[in-house]
């Protein structure tokens, strides 16, 4: 009898202990699901973003990193890729939700799926990138029949088609040698697999250390100054339209502290991409532009440089421009930074 009842116990005793465990994760659980809402207890929205490995991604990171993007209602996730256009691609098969690419290439990308331009974000200064070459080549005639560095399907493509145009080189008269990355095109370079290519200023140090390199231009000499925006997949911004308006607010104040805190902006850059602090520094203070806007003029240089794609079959679909914007979130988040008609 007592090995009964001491049984019974034993099994009223486990079922106890078990009832505590379900207790305590369900509390576990509870506590999971709070810490995914802002501080008013608002659910944080999960977006996943595409950065580029240089200076242009920055904004991201620093708003990962100081929480602003948590502060503005957006759980994030981050990751990285070579180059703006890729991000973009990365939205297209819905690798990542929000990307970021320099006019040329969102344009390339927005007329290849159903993507929306949320804001102008960032913008590099026309010293920011400049024309190397070597081999005793010190103007722009000297390129003709030489093998010159290209990112296919970036900015630089639409730099280079400019730069032909302005100085009126034929592109039959050229090679351009399509290749993958800054520092392969480096590598090229310095092998003299190229004659010419065109560098970032964190890379103006070491393409100037090629023998026999010397910088011919920058984008000043064909009057281009390129413009970063915010591209997400229509859909997400559809079903969620407050995230335009969270990661607008976002990057604005993310561009502040960049302002405020150089250094430790700088930091965060070599800390994510490697970029050097001393050129990572040299580039916030002097070479790029981090603003969130949408004006007239940006329409305008997004239409021409359409215009031009469309015209010299680097876009082969046209479309209307207006059916890619979505300034909504960005004109609820900065009414006065919207000013495009």
């Amino acid at each position: 009898m007592k090995s009964k009842q001491s049984q019974v116990w034993k099994a009223v005793a486990a079922a106890v202990l078990l009832m505590g465990i379900v207790i305590s994760l369900s509390g576990c659980g509870d506590a999971k699901a709070k810490s995914e809402e802002t501080a008013d207890g608002a659910k944080l929205q999960k977006v996943r973003i595409g950065g580029d490995s240089s200076l242009f991604s920055l904004q991201f990171r620093v708003a990962k990193e100081q929480g602003l993007f948590e502060k503005n209602g957006i759980d994030a996730e981050i990751s990285t890729f070579s180059f703006g256009i890729d991000t973009l691609n990365a939205v297209l098969t819905d690798r990542v939700d929000v990307g970021e690419a320099m006019d040329y290439a969102a344009l390339s990308a927005l007329s290849k799926g159903d993507l929306k331009v949320l804001s102008l974000f960032s913008s590099p200064k026309e010293t920011s990138s400049k024309l190397f070459a070597r081999d005793g080549i010190s103007k722009p005639e000297d390129l003709i029949g030489k093998k010159l560095g290209v990112q296919k399907g970036t900015v630089n493509e639409y730099i280079w088609g400019k730069y032909f145009e302005t100085f009126h080189i034929d592109k039959k008269d050229v090679t351009l040698v399509p290749l993958q990355s800054t520092a392969e095109i480096l590598a090229a370079y310095d092998r003299g697999d190229i004659q010419a290519a065109w560098f970032g200023t964190a890379f103006f140090d070491k393409a100037e250390k090629v023998e026999g390199s010397k910088a011919l231009n920058d984008l000043s000499a064909i009057n281009i100054r390129t413009k970063g925006f915010l591209v997400a997949k229509a859909a997400l911004i559809k079903d969620n339209p407050q995230i335009s308006e969270g990661l607008n607010k976002a990057l604005a104040e993310a561009s502040q502290y960049i302002a405020d805190h150089p250094e430790e902006a700088a930091e965060l850059a070599f800390k994510e991409v490697k970029i050097p602090k001393d050129n990572a520094l040299r580039e916030i203070k002097n070479e790029w532009e981090f603003d969130i806007r949408f004006s007239q003029e940006d329409l305008n240089q997004l239409e021409e440089i359409k215009k031009w794609s469309v015209d010299n079959g680097y876009i082969e679909q046209d479309f209307k421009l207006d059916d890619k914007l979505a300034l909504e979130g960005l004109k609820e988040a900065f009414p006065d930074k919207v000013t495009a008609k």
